[in-house]
């Protein structure tokens, strides 16, 4: 039996794998590694899944865990890289008491500057051996992944999603925002396609995002309508910039259920660019991970 962990900022997810991938049982906590006391990570693991650590052949980590600030920081693997790469480069490391503990690497670009990620690969890798050629995580720090279908060939974080966080919250415009949220669908829209039409106003984000306010201020967007506004030019902006310079895509797949997701569905249908619902599962790429360790006999 395997152990496979994902250990974000945030939280905790753990599945019991059989060598075959079944799983037997999962897990999952808010005990991210951000709330990790003293970097005590051996007691948080015990105290996490301590039953099913007596019968564990190895352990499989992933996530936050296996960087700087986590347990032990584990290299990245430069693109192209596919899945076995990522075990063929994990750190490992033998703690008494515990199963032997693998540190998964995360992925990395290095030109024309470097980007990184690490965790997030995984659940690209959950969708199978054809992968599409374009896959979007949205999040605060949003990746757009390019693959060649078994590979992932580049990477490019885009924060989009942070900074509509501080423009909503903290920003010149945020004053204007009332404190209740009725959604606004119409708003949002709005904001995408004057983000997406550049023949609309010369300049681009950053010019933008002050008509939220000056729309305002001549009664031409109502105060309501100013977060999906804006969220709306920051998704829009956010496409805009992905797509600039290379053939534009025959669809793109946004992965996860989330609203930031929908969001990115929405802004791409604007844009004219079909974003299909695609399954993935993070623990099937474990579970190919724990197969290649049966198979070395670990």
């Amino acid at each position: 039996m395997y152990i496979a962990i994902e250990w974000t900022s945030a939280a905790f997810h753990a599945w019991q794998l059989q060598a075959d991938g079944s799983v037997l049982a999962e897990h999952s906590s808010a005990r991210g590694v951000n709330s990790v006391s003293n970097g005590a990570f051996d007691t948080a693991l015990r105290q996490e899944i301590g039953p099913w650590l007596g019968e564990a052949r190895a352990i499989l980590l992933s996530g936050m865990v296996t960087s700087r600030t986590g347990w032990i920081e584990s290299p990245f693997v430069m693109v192209p890289a596919g899945l076995p790469d990522l075990l063929a480069q994990a750190v490992r490391q033998d703690i008494d008491g515990l199963p032997t503990l693998y540190f998964l690497p995360g992925i990395a670009r290095q030109n024309p500057v470097p980007d990184v990620m690490r965790g997030e690969e995984l659940a690209v890798f959950g969708i199978g051996s054809h992968m599409p050629a374009l896959v979007v995580l949205p999040g605060a720090h949003s990746k757009w992944i390019t693959t060649d279908g078994s590979q992932i060939t580049d990477i490019a974080t885009y924060m989009g999603g942070e900074v509509l966080s501080l423009l909503k919250k903290d920003s010149l415009v945020s004053r204007l925002i009332p404190a209740s949220y009725e959604p606004h669908p119409d708003a949002f829209e709005r904001g995408t396609r004057f983000a997406l039409d550049k023949s609309a106003m010369p300049g681009g984000v950053l010019q933008r995002i002050f008509s939220a306010r000056s729309l305002v201020l001549f009664g031409r967007l109502q105060p309501a309508e100013i977060a999906d506004y804006l969220g709306g030019i920051i998704a829009g902006s956010e496409i805009s910039e992905a797509l600039a310079g290379i053939q534009r895509p025959a669809s793109i797949t946004v992965m996860g259920t989330s609203a930031a997701a929908a969001a990115y569905r929405t802004a791409l249908e604007i844009a004219g660019i079909p974003s299909p619902v695609l399954a993935s599962s993070t623990v099937s790429a474990f579970a190919f991970l724990a197969a290649e360790l049966q198979r070395e006999r670990i």
